[in-house]
């Protein structure tokens, strides 16, 4: 029983690590696709990190598995794009 319960600390704790690196995979990319369309590094870093602050991984996955944005997150992209380029 203590050897399960050692795997399944183990198993979590590299869960838990692999999913940082994805996560940091995946704010990598969209900052990339941000300003392939046209932003600059710092407002494409500002509208990145506002919109991942407060996801959870699930929520990330949802949207980058989804091919195109919802009513919801194209408003708040638009709104992130805003306060960033307000921004001092």
């Amino acid at each position: 029983m203590r050897r399960v319960r050692a795997l399944l600390v183990a198993l979590a704790v590299i869960a838990a690590s692999c999913g940082g690196q994805a996560r940091s995979d995946a704010r990598d990319s969209l900052v990339k696709q941000l300003k392939d369309g046209g932003l600059d590094q710092k407002t494409a870093d500002c509208v990145v990190d506002a919109f991942f602050a407060n996801k959870t991984d699930a929520e990330l996955k949802g949207f980058f598995d989804r091919p195109t944005l919802t009513p919801d997150e194209a408003a708040e992209f638009a709104a992130l794009g805003q306060r960033c380029t307000s921004a001092p």
